[in-house]
């Protein structure tokens, strides 16, 4: 059985197709963004303050150092400021 469609219908197809990848390329995206936002504790529940830094006074020298420094079973919020530098 032979079945033939008409250019536009393959048109529209093509068309339906591409605005529905578009729609999840859009949608993935906003959903990245969305899970990558930083909690924010308020400021006021700090229990320790962690500063890195490469010159001056900074409790360490690399932001692996002071994340490693974090107890691992820790329920308290811990910052860590990292001082402007280069780290790599």
């Amino acid at each position: 059985m032979l079945c033939l469609q008409d250019s536009s219908t393959n048109i529209l197809t093509m068309e339906l197709f591409s605005r529905m990848i578009s729609f999840l390329l859009i949608l993935f995206i906003s959903c990245f963004f969305w899970l990558g936002k930083a909690t924010d504790c308020g400021g006021k529940n700090i229990a320790q303050t962690i500063i890195v830094g490469k010159v001056g006074k900074a409790a360490f020298r690399t932001v692996q150092e002071a994340i490693n420094s974090v107890k691992s079973n820790n329920d308290q919020w811990v910052k860590i400021h990292i001082k402007a530098g280069l780290y790599m």
